[in-house]
């Protein structure tokens, strides 16, 4: 699964590598280690306004959620998204097919699992600094107070070989986007499967860094 990325850069260098200008006036959270748990408000590009870097939290809460109480609940369990059964999800399904997003980081971060020791990597692109993960977004309305949310979850694929032995547990890697792809999944016209957008990112052209 992804629940832990690194995202450290200005709002000036995400417009220039996106060609899309912020459109909240707020700090997002950046850092070498952002985690899904901590509910981030992160820089995230959708569907509706590619043109726009927007601030949403991590952990997607579904439209037709009916209150507060189900909102916090359901938040902590949609951090990321299977690609294989996003059209069979109720929290997915619509989103797959009306909003889509992608994530802007610099890597992220997994687990390999050897007896009891939990081992942390580092996993980056060789060729870019920068590059995108691709992710559903969903708006809600607290009906008690009428604050509308806006959140997004990872999507998840089947990891490559580089990241089987990483992950070797779950043997899951996010949807890594290339940068033509990039377009093609915010792009609602686009069917996900037919363009292979979840495929698994070739392992040749990713790295590696094994932490302490």
């Amino acid at each position: 699964m992804c629940y832990t990325i690194k995202i450290d850069l200005t709002r000036e260098e995400l417009e220039k590598r996106f060609g899309a200008k912020f459109a909240n006036a707020g700090e997002y959270n950046s850092g070498s280690r952002i985690n899904a748990f901590s509910l981030p408000l992160l820089p995230v590009i959708c569907s509706d306004m590619p043109h726009e870097i927007r601030l949403l939290t991590w952990g997607l809460i579904p439209y037709w959620v009916k209150d507060f109480k189900n909102a916090t609940e359901i938040r902590t369990k949609t951090f990321n998204a299977k690609s294989e059964t996003l059209a069979e999800k109720p929290s997915f399904r619509n989103s797959l097919h009306r909003k889509r997003c992608i994530l802007p980081v610099n890597g992220f971060y997994e687990w390999q699992t050897l007896e009891k020791l939990k081992i942390p990597y580092y996993i980056t692109l060789k060729s870019r600094p920068v590059f995108a993960l691709a992710g559903l977004y969903d708006q809600w309305t607290n009906r008690e107070t009428g604050e509308v949310l806006e959140t997004f979850t990872v999507i998840t694929t089947r990891a490559n070989p580089m990241m089987e032995e990483i992950h070797n547990l779950k043997k899951r890697m996010p949807v890594v986007l290339s940068t033509s792809n990039e377009q093609l999944w915010l792009d609602l016209k686009t069917d996900p499967l037919k363009a292979g957008i979840f495929e698994p990112f070739p392992e040749e052209l990713m790295q590696a860094e094994k932490l302490k």
